[in-house]
């Protein structure tokens, strides 16, 4: 019966996100003007609706340079954009260009999709977690395996998100899948990672059955702001 569950939440969670794409734009903060970026999106987005998804402001670290932060917007792309108001070509512009002030350099942008996602109720403890940047060369054998060994890590994760996905458009040095895991900080994120390790056959059957996989990058972040 447990079995079933685990199978189940993975396929409903998996539902749930397969309607989700995404936009990521990172960029290298000027020294000192975090509390200032923060500020000035909470102006903007803080009172946002949103028909669908949303957008984090995150924080990089780990891995991530020159990039000290990024943002991510996402959402149902037949349901995209705010719900609540009309933001006018000229706002946007207003707001990207005091924006632009507390920015040293735009480094990298891309676009993807969620295709599994599973995690527990309480966002607000795992606001930190490493991503994964690589080659899949079979995404359908990759997923299936991905999904798999996510249930059967289930016992060990306690609700710390697992994502996976496919990128679309400028994939970093010609990246073409994503990985998530969460966490609550960096400490938590080494101490899951022993958890994980001693699911030895699950991650034995993982490695033989997602096919070839070239590791391009991997990188911390730590979610500031969610609109």
């Amino acid at each position: 019966m447990k079995k079933v569950s685990i199978i189940l939440l993975v396929f409903f969670s998996t539902l749930a996100y397969s309607q989700t794409a995404f936009k990521v734009y990172e960029f290298e903060a000027k020294r000192g003007c975090q509390d200032a970026i923060l500020e000035l999106a909470d102006g903007f987005w803080g009172e946002a609706n949103f028909k669908s998804g949303g957008i984090n402001i995150e924080r990089m670290s780990i891995g991530g340079e020159p990039s000290t932060h990024r943002i991510v917007i996402y959402g149902d792309p037949a349901n995209w954009g705010r719900s609540d108001t009309t933001v006018t070509n000229a706002q946007w512009e207003a707001f990207i260009e005091k924006f632009q002030n507390f920015v040293e350099e735009w480094t990298f942008s891309t676009s993807g999709e969620v295709l599994s996602w599973v995690g527990g109720d309480d966002d607000d403890a795992y606001q930190y977690g490493q991503i994964y940047d690589f080659k899949a060369k079979d995404e359908q054998a990759f997923k299936a395996a991905h999904d798999k060994l996510v249930g059967e890590l289930s016992s060990v994760m306690d609700g710390r998100d697992l994502g996976f996905g496919s990128i679309l458009i400028n994939g970093y040095e010609g990246s073409t899948h994503w990985a998530y895991v969460g966490a609550k900080n960096w400490t938590d994120l080494v101490q899951n990672r022993r958890d994980m390790r001693t699911k030895t056959k699950e991650w034995e059957e993982y490695f033989n059955t997602r096919g070839g996989v070239e590791h391009i990058r991997s990188f911390a972040i730590e979610t500031l702001r969610s609109y």
